[in-house]
């Protein structure tokens, strides 16, 4: 099976843009063997429960939720994924509008990954990017409803 884990590709992002791509240095930090931390990136092998307490308590809040939510994804059955969105507790001073922003980062090769988590992070932040966001997704929509009407 091609598919990577939702756990693996998150921690493989994380390990990306937080540690210098080391999985050594995230090993150190987070008490585990690098070659543990090389099999779960891998899709070979998944954290146990005792681990992903770890990762709680050694990691920062930004840095843990994600994996763990990761986690839940690729333990939910999956016939019940689509159904079912994992969302954080919004952090304060974010706007509401990021709770119903879901996006599958797996999907995406690891070079757009950086490039989406930025544009989310803008769009979620700064109110005038979420203006400016909601306007163009009015007019791709009416455009949208413009193209089909004309059929």
């Amino acid at each position: 099976m091609s598919h990577v884990s939702y756990f693996s590709a998150e921690l493989s992002a994380l390990i990306d843009r937080d540690f210098d791509g080391s999985q050594l240095k995230f090993g150190r930090t987070v008490g585990i063997d690098q070659s543990m931390v090389s099999r779960q990136c891998a899709g070979l092998s998944m954290p146990d429960r005792a681990t992903v307490d770890r990762f709680e308590k050694t990691l920062t809040e930004t840095q843990a939720i994600p994996l763990v939510v990761a986690y839940l994804q690729d333990h939910c059955p999956l016939q019940l994924r689509p159904q079912v969105v994992i969302r954080a507790k919004p952090q304060s001073g974010k706007l509401p509008a990021n709770e119903n922003l879901k996006i599958d980062l797996a999907r995406f090769p690891t070079h757009q990954r950086a490039l989406i988590r930025g544009i989310v992070d803008v769009v979620v932040t700064d109110p005038q990017a979420t203006q400016f966001l909601e306007s163009l997704l009015k007019f791709c929509n009416q455009e949208d409803s413009s193209a089909q009407g004309s059929h």
